[in-house]
């Protein structure tokens, strides 16, 4: 075995992709993969960005946090990402809200939460293969956090 092979798992979300890489590494992989190929590779960028993002809490506020996971619940059930912005624009206008999506408070996992699929188990080979494991791995981030308080507060 390569000693290059054992990537340290990520503090946040276990991921320990295949080749040494880091799981941050893997994220900008895929997302220049969605770039350079947007109709194939990008066609999941919006489940991409979001469950990447769940899976790393400190990166966004609670309230960052919550919506993202209200934004990834709504792609799943098909909804577009213009749609979305559409019906959300008042709401999520940055001049308006009053929380930020990176300063604030932040969620924390419940104790013992584990993640049943990570960006490590995205395979990159092409761009069927890749948005099917896009969407799994949306669907576990979505099923992973179903026991954290996901109501806002009050």
């Amino acid at each position: 075995m390569d000693p290059a092979d054992n990537a340290t798992p990520c503090p946040e979300c276990g991921a320990a992709p295949a080749g040494g890489e880091s799981c941050e590494e893997r994220y900008h992989r895929c997302l220049a993969l969605e770039y350079e190929d947007w109709a194939g590779y990008g066609a999941v960028h919006n489940l991409t960005v979001p469950a990447y993002m769940l899976q790393h809490p400190s990166r966004y506020s609670r309230e960052g946090w919550l919506e993202s996971r209200r934004l990834l619940v709504a792609f799943l059930a098909g909804e577009s990402p213009a749609a979305v912005k559409k019906q959300n624009r008042a709401r999520l206008d940055s001049g308006s809200r009053p929380w930020r999506m990176a300063r604030g408070e932040r969620i924390s996992p419940p104790a013992g939460a584990t993640w049943s699929r990570t960006i490590a188990d995205v395979r990159l080979d092409d761009p069927a293969t890749y948005c099917a494991d896009v969407v799994e791995w949306a669907r576990a981030v979505v099923a992973d956090t179903e026991a954290w308080e996901t109501r806002q507060p009050e």
